[in-house]
């Protein structure tokens, strides 16, 4: 990338296999990517194409087979115990299902609170007021809803409870793996209006994992598409939904609904299921499901490459503006 500045996470070639041997599954395969300061930059793909596997070996939920992951010029993949523990307060993650998410035997205030008393950093009525105010910036109201549990709470407003705790330790980044799938439509406008306003109060960078194409658009400054384990096309979100480089891409944007008729990618059509990862294709992945697909794609596998400034495919054939 020409990005001349410096990104405040930067993925290098991570991988994660579970099992071994005939057994393994190759769930993200040799994945780089950067995120800038202050940006959003959406993850998008198939279910099991190893979105949010990516997402919880960027925190050592799941431990990654090999690669790095820095943090502020820190190698979080190296990272072991109490120092392990410091970096990931400056890197948060929100769930798919906030209510399995949320400890049903502790109340919202504990529940929020966590991070703070796990860390020790602050105490008494400075404790209860950092989390007062938490809870009012997500929209929960401290003196109505602060002594309940989670249980007696709608998906929508867990999620919110979700949101401020992962805020409490003030971090740099957040990662949001599916956060608002679950969710009614009506209430996740709510819960992606209220990400965009703390965005700016925090100072946030998001890593915004998802499924659904026009939650990505609207939310993201960049895209990242991936399939199978490995990033097929990332670039500037106008860019990409409008002239997608990679045949995957085009194809994924027609399936989704399209009130454009004349659109580039109206019409478009994926046929077929994903490889399995026990057994992915030699050379490109996508190769398999690809019409464009010739004996190259088969024998040598395509690597990320400009095609634009600021926009990489990783295709040997990829849809380029003449």
């Amino acid at each position: 990338m020409s990005d001349e500045r410096q990104p405040l996470l930067k993925v290098t070639d991570l991988e994660v296999t579970f099992g071994k041997g005939a057994h393994a599954v190759s769930a993200v395969a040799g994945v780089s990517f950067d995120v800038y300061e202050g940006e959003t930059l959406g993850l998008v793909g198939e279910s099991g194409c190893g979105k949010s596997t990516t997402g919880k070996a960027l925190m050592k939920i799941v431990t990654p087979s090999s690669g790095t992951v820095e943090l502020d010029g820190i190698d979080v993949t190296h990272q072991r115990g109490r120092a392990l523990r410091r970096a990931r307060t400056r890197m948060q993650m929100i769930f798919q299902d906030p209510i399995s998410s949320l400890n049903p035997r502790r109340r919202v205030r504990d529940i929020v609170a966590e991070p703070l008393d796990a860390w020790k950093s602050v105490k008494g009525a400075e404790r209860h007021q950092l989390v007062t105010d938490l809870l009012n910036q997500v929209g929960i109201d401290p003196e109505v809803y602060g002594d309940r549990y989670a249980r007696q709470f709608s998906g929508g407003q867990c999620q919110r409870i979700s949101i401020a705790r992962a805020l409490a330790m003030r971090p740099k980044l957040l990662i949001c793996d599916e956060v608002v799938s679950a969710l009614d439509v009506s209430v996740q406008a709510q819960i992606l209006n209220l990400l965009e306003d703390l965005k700016d109060d925090y100072g946030l960078t998001l890593l915004f994992i998802a499924h659904d194409l026009a939650v990505v658009k609207n939310i993201s400054d960049r895209v990242a598409v991936m399939y199978l384990g490995r990033i097929c096309e990332i670039g500037p979100s106008d860019v990409l939904y409008e002239a997608p480089a990679h045949p995957y891409t085009k194809f994924l944007l027609g399936a989704a609904l399209e009130a454009d008729p004349d659109s580039a990618v109206a019409g478009a059509a994926l046929e077929g299921e994903p490889p399995s990862p026990l057994n992915p294709p030699s050379g490109c992945r996508f190769r398999t499901r690809c019409p464009y697909a010739t004996e190259r794609c088969a024998v040598e596998e395509p690597e990320l490459t400009e095609v634009a400034p600021g926009h990489q495919v990783a295709c040997h054939f990829p849809f380029v503006a003449q």
